[in-house]
């Protein structure tokens, strides 16, 4: 009985009693702090593209809304979609939103109130509470799929939750939308799908017209895209147009820069504000995305605001683009401003048909413009202030195509979301919120560095612990 007292005075004892008492409090504390994590919604995003983290974008905004504002997440119980929920979560309690999940099944007839629409598992209702205007995001709005032609089916490729759910509620907490006309019956080049996406995403709705038909443009545009038409106008839709931007309209234009047809007209409307175009396209060695293709430009950002927001490792790439002066004596109400230009090495090629990329007799010295932003204070005198004509033009359609504004590897998209801006008058605040992908990346290591870490981690680190403990072992014998 003795020895069983002592036992427990013993040092061997009082170490396992400290040892225990420290295994305790660690337990504790490692239950309380996940509790206080768990209470508290504390998350980490540890995604590599941040995909559940909102962009500064959805917070700038927020921070400017006053009305309060309803996330309605329709899905049944254990439907929810992992990547959309997270998503909805975050925007929970920021600024005046909040979110609200509802099942279609239990309460089928709800969603009639704010929608015509049928509703889908993990669609959302933006409802501004306070002016009453509502808009439904679908799922397949912020599920991006493509064709997989090993498959031949279509895939789910990137994530688009945010910028369809900020869209939508800037659309309903916006006191009016801008909306963008785009001429059409000259073969322009269609509205890009992505384009489309940018143009939605920054609360512009888009309405077409018919110039050929048109007595004048309609009293509620606000910006005029013509986009790369490869037809000329006639006499009677230069003067509608012409009259348009005297008035103190606003355009974008883009121009389709191998059209081997007379563009007087077209033409003429750039010449009205200082612009002219020069002959054929550009060819650019120094100034160029890759040596064997001198005529994909990589041009120069010049001190324009349309462009001070490209970073430096951004790259604005346009593919084949038409070249661009200004006029030396334009009238004194008339600024033109360079936004983007090329080398001074580079020419434009007046052959259209031409087989070669050298330089070839006839083919016209640069440097060249390849974009540029107009502003035009006349209509200001008869109008008042905010009405002057303002008009930026491109040298190429091929600056909008998905490929150079879907991502913001390139520049393409921020320039083009700052003109929009700039031609909508800073009434709409355009999003530049990326897609997510939702492929799976994968670590690419040479060879020579798996031959490094398999000898590391199969031989070395081995060796290593057990010639230590074979060590301690022989130590331990001795003693």
């Amino acid at each position: 009985m003795k020895g069983i007292k002592n036992s427990f005075k013993s040092r061997k004892f009082k170490m396992g009693g400290y040892q225990t008492l420290i295994m305790v409090i660690v337990i504790i504390l490692v239950i309380g702090l996940n509790l206080v994590v768990n209470k508290m919604n504390i998350t980490v995003d540890l995604s590599s593209q941040k995909m559940f983290t909102l962009t500064s974008d959805t917070t700038n905004l927020v921070d400017k809304i006053k009305d309060k504002v309803t996330l309605y997440y329709m899905c049944q119980d254990g439907s929810e979609m992992t990547q959309i929920e997270k998503v909805v979560d975050n925007y929970d309690g920021l600024g005046t939103i909040k979110v609200v999940k509802k099942d279609p099944v239990v309460y089928p007839n709800f969603s009639k109130t704010y929608t015509d629409e049928e509703i889908q598992s993990n669609d959302i209702i933006v409802v501004n509470e306070t002016n009453g205007k509502s808009k439904l995001v679908s799922q397949s709005d912020m599920l991006v799929s493509e064709m997989d032609y090993q498959t031949m089916s279509q895939k789910v490729t990137t994530l688009d939750a945010e910028g369809q759910i900020t869209a939508a509620i800037q659309s309903v907490t916006s006191a009016n939308a801008t909306t963008l006309y785009y001429t059409s019956g000259h073969s322009e080049q269609e509205l890009d799908s992505t384009f489309k996406d940018v143009l939605n995403k920054s609360n512009i709705d888009t309405k077409e017209l018919a110039t050929e038909s048109a007595e004048s443009v309609p009293d509620d545009c606000n910006i005029l895209l013509i986009n790369g038409p490869q037809y000329d106008f006639t006499e009677a839709e230069y003067n509608v147009l012409s009259s348009y931007l005297k008035e103190g309209g606003k355009a974008m234009f883009f121009l389709y820069p191998t059209t081997t047809e007379k563009m007087t007209y077209f033409y003429k409307l750039l010449s009205d504000y200082g612009v002219n175009v020069a002959d054929g396209y550009i060819i650019d060695s120094k100034g160029s995305y890759s040596s064997q293709y001198p005529m994909y430009l990589t041009p120069t950002m010049e001190d324009s605001d349309l462009t001070k927001d490209v970073t430096d490792t951004q790259k604005v790439v346009i593919p084949i683009c038409k070249g661009m002066t200004v006029q030396s004596d334009v009238r004194s109400t008339l600024t033109v401003e360079n936004m983007m230009s090329t080398t001074d090495s580079a020419y434009a090629k007046t052959n259209i048909k031409s087989q070669t990329v050298d330089k070839e007799d006839g083919d016209i010295n640069g440097p060249f413009s390849v974009a540029l932003s107009v502003k035009d204070s006349y209509a200001e005198k008869t109008k008042g202030t905010g009405h002057a004509t303002e008009i930026v033009v491109f040298g190429s359609v091929s600056f909008e195509t998905s490929t150079f504004l879907e991502t913001n590897q390139f520049g393409n998209r921020t320039v083009l979301l700052n003109s929009l801006s700039y031609l909508a008058g800073q009434e709409t605040t355009t999003l530049a919120i990326p897609t997510r992908s939702l492929q799976q990346e994968s670590v690419q290591i040479q060879k020579s560095d798996r031959i490094f870490f398999t000898v590391l981690l199969v031989v070395i680190i081995p060796l290593i612990l057990l010639g230590s403990g074979l060590f301690i072992w022989i130590k331990r014998r001795k003693n």
